[in-house]
């Protein structure tokens, strides 16, 4: 579908309604870059999902339009959380890097367990290797990136999630691939040699999606209301529909959700965005001894005990103000888990400030929204416990 057309094939009602969160419903494949260099001998970059800087900046200039502001830097201090995806009235997550697949038994989880006697790795002193809780003959197998919320909870709570059911409510990411042609103004018609390609995300719904809901949606949280109209997201200003959203859409922890975390003495936290540390994969908030407070939550201290992460991701862009790419960051991906000791402050109203919160170490990438984090309970085992 040409995002020319997209308006045609997909009625977009204005109206005043307005809220701080919102979906964004992309009219045509989304073109995200990585911002390698882009020639006839590169190729088209690999789909990518939206980067929460990108959706900050649609959202950011969604509330200036609608507001009649103007493009300043002071829009960067307006603070985005997301994104996640909506699949009709349900939210999807990415997979946490702790779970497995195996055939079509139960998602095997890995946790933080130390080595037999006389086993030893070369992981940074003061971190518990991560190991499978159960041994499998089998090869893994593939299976959904993305998971129903309902799911990684149940996860976090210890009980087996199927591949079955995981397939069946989750998603995996598909994309379309676009040749274009350049035009010769004068002569109307295509100029011979000049063609490339783009490679797009399609959001095509969960496979137990409904097409009478819509698909998938980008869901994400703004710090301003916002009203429904067309926005540009991603490359080639390809369209997407922004619609006010419910404030009960965007998730809240379950009843007992943090009384349970502080009861455990430990906390699990699990990336549903990227995140920038300083320090790779390791947040910067941490001490040598691996101890710290997360920025939005200082009254709590932590001790970083161990971590399940998949490769880094670049991340770059364009820098509008200086008028130069930006320098290229890796990202700690989506999906990274990181279980911590508690060491003080464990009570409900801190642990609170750590729910859907961007735990990135510097606070623009926080108002960008990287570093999504969800916390949920975690026993340290008892011979971990002892060698603190």
């Amino acid at each position: 579908m040409n995002p020319v057309n997209a308006p045609a094939a997909k009625a977009v009602q204005q109206t005043e309604q307005a809220s701080v969160v919102v979906a964004l419903d992309p009219l045509a494949p989304l073109v995200v870059r990585s911002g390698r260099p882009f020639d006839s001998q590169a190729g088209p970059d690999p789909a990518r999902f939206p980067p929460p800087s990108t959706v900050a900046g649609c959202l950011r200039t969604a509330w200036a339009r609608q507001e009649g502001q103007d493009f300043g830097l002071h829009l960067r201090e307006l603070p985005v959380s997301g994104p996640l995806l909506l699949d009709g009235n349900q939210v999807l997550v990415p997979k946490p890097a702790d779970a497995h697949y195996f055939g079509a038994e139960a998602c095997t989880r890995a946790e933080p367990r130390l080595f037999a006697a006389g086993c030893c790795s070369d992981l940074p002193r003061g971190l518990v290797p991560v190991q499978l809780t159960k041994k499998h003959d089998s090869k893994p197998v593939s299976g959904p990136l993305w998971w129903s919320l309902r799911h990684l909870l149940d996860f976090r709570r210890g009980i087996d999630v199927s591949l079955a059911d995981l397939t069946s409510q989750g998603w995996s990411p598909t994309s379309e691939r676009r040749t274009h042609v350049a035009i010769d103004r004068e002569r109307g018609a295509a100029d011979e040699g000049k063609l490339f390609q783009t490679e797009g995300l399609v959001l095509d719904g969960a496979e137990s999606g409904d097409a009478a809901q819509g698909g998938l949606r980008l869901l994400a949280r703004c710090g301003k209301e916002l009203r429904s109209g067309l926005v540009h997201l991603g490359g080639e200003r390809r369209l997407a529909a922004l619609e006010p959203q419910s404030g009960s859409t965007w998730p809240t922890p379950p009843d007992g959700w943090l009384r349970s975390v502080a009861d455990a003495g430990g906390v699990c936290l699990t990336l549903l965005t990227p995140a920038i540390f300083s320090m790779g994969f390791r947040p910067g908030w941490l001490d040598a001894e691996l101890i710290g407070s997360p920025p939005t939550a200082p009254s709590l201290t932590l001790q970083l005990q161990a971590v399940a992460v998949d490769r880094w991701q670049p991340h770059s862009g364009w820098d509008l103000k200086a008028r130069q790419p930006r320098p290229t960051r890796k990202l700690a991906p989506a999906g990274a888990t990181y279980w911590f000791r508690i060491v003080d402050g464990a009570d409900e109203e801190a642990l609170g400030h750590l729910w859907l919160a961007n735990v990135s170490d510097e606070e623009q990438d926080r108002r960008d929204g990287f570093g999504l984090a969800l916390p949920s309970a975690w026993h340290p085992p008892v011979d971990i416990e002892e060698r603190q």
